[in-house]
């Protein structure tokens, strides 16, 4: 009898060992779930709204790009970046592609970092000129995220920073030296806020940036009428 017992309390102990693994395994297999169902409903959350966001500004783009040339290559790069390459570009361009930059809106931890630093949606038109530009500037928005690193390339080149009154703004500049005023008046035309306007004698490149709106304002064909009049004047 005595031995029957120590069986039954050793099979009863083992019995409450088990349990408590298994309600143990059962919550850390709950919370495991529910995380995953959160990670996932995220990522299918911020797919939707960038696509929904990319696409909407794919329809206003559609506006003005015959202004930059014949046809038109469209490109999702993941759901963050939609890129447009435009064959046959018109004068004074020889090569330009549109990329509409989104938040990485699908990937929490990468967009709350991204936020902090400041990263928010972008417009980017960047060409290649068919002349060499008259001269080399850059016109940065200094709280930009896509600006930090071309101005740290530029202090390494050891442009010349020009006196600027217009906030945020940050210039640099080769000689021959012109007004950024009159640059930074010209590219705010189209009502968007502007963040860079780069041009660069290597690649004859001219490439403007602005921040996307949540929606899209004014017409499309105001920003390449932008863009071909700031390739006129350099």
């Amino acid at each position: 009898m005595e031995a029957q017992s120590r069986s039954e309390g050793l099979y009863n102990e083992g019995r409450g060992i088990s349990d408590a693994i298994a309600k143990s395994m059962s919550r850390e297999l709950a919370i495991f779930v529910v995380v995953v169902i959160a990670i996932v409903g995220w990522f299918a959350l911020g797919t939707h709204i960038n696509v929904r966001k990319g696409h909407r500004f794919l329809e206003w783009l559609q506006g003005g790009l015959s202004l930059m040339g014949e046809k038109t290559t469209l490109r999702w790069l993941g759901s963050s970046v939609v890129h447009l390459q435009i064959e046959k570009a018109r004068e004074p361009f020889r090569r330009v592609e549109v990329l509409i930059v989104l938040e990485p809106r699908d990937v929490p931890p990468l967009w709350l970092l991204s936020s902090l630093r400041g990263r928010r949606d972008l417009l980017i038109v960047r060409t290649e000129l068919r002349a060499v530009p008259k001269l080399e500037m850059e016109i940065l928005d200094r709280h930009a995220w896509s600006t930090h690193s071309v101005a740290r390339e530029v202090r390494q080149r050891q442009w010349q920073r020009l006196p600027c009154d217009n906030l945020p703004f940050q210039v640099y500049a080769l000689p021959p030296v012109a007004d950024p005023a009159e640059f930074i008046a010209e590219a705010g035309g189209p009502g968007l806020a502007l963040v860079r306007v780069g041009v660069r004698r290597t690649n004859n490149s001219l490439e403007v940036q602005w921040r996307l709106p949540p929606r899209p304002g004014p017409e499309a064909r105001a920003v390449f009428e932008v863009v071909q009049r700031l390739a006129e004047r350099i």
